[in-house]
């Protein structure tokens, strides 16, 4: 079964721990994916959603520790982005609990462009600011 993100070294930014946690959130939203196209949504897709949110808070802090830690310049916008991902996670959430059958191609649509864009695009914003501080 093919997978709706395929992971290519072209996403690494260079630091060991958050591409491993890019991996990880890549897997989540696959497995969500195929959730959807077995149609098992009714089992699986309450925890994935709630796996991928929690996993997404998580890598936010590891990436905005990193931004205080450092003091990185773009922290404040990057951090915005962050913030408009998860209020748009939790209208998805909200809309899913009213009505489940909303979720499947709108929020996979939304996931694969809004995680490749941000990483591809954001992310290799602070690639030097970590690498100056050792961060690899």
């Amino acid at each position: 079964m093919k997978d709706l993100i395929e992971w290519k070294e072209e996403y690494s930014v260079g630091v060991g721990e958050i591409d491993a946690q890019h991996q990880k959130l890549v897997g989540i939203i696959n497995e969500l994916f195929h959730a959807v196209e077995e149609s098992k949504e009714k089992e699986r897709i309450p925890f994935i959603l709630t796996e991928l949110t929690s996993y997404a808070e998580y890598h936010f802090s590891t990436e905005e520790k990193h931004f205080e830690e450092f003091d990185f310049d773009g922290k404040e916008d990057h951090i915005k982005v962050h913030n408009s991902y998860r209020e748009k996670i939790s209208q998805f959430l909200e809309e899913y609990k009213k009505d489940e059958s909303l979720l499947s191609l709108e929020i996979m649509a939304f996931l694969k462009e809004w995680w490749l864009g941000h990483i591809r695009g954001m992310d290799r914003g602070y690639i030097d600011c970590f690498h100056k501080h050792g961060l690899y």
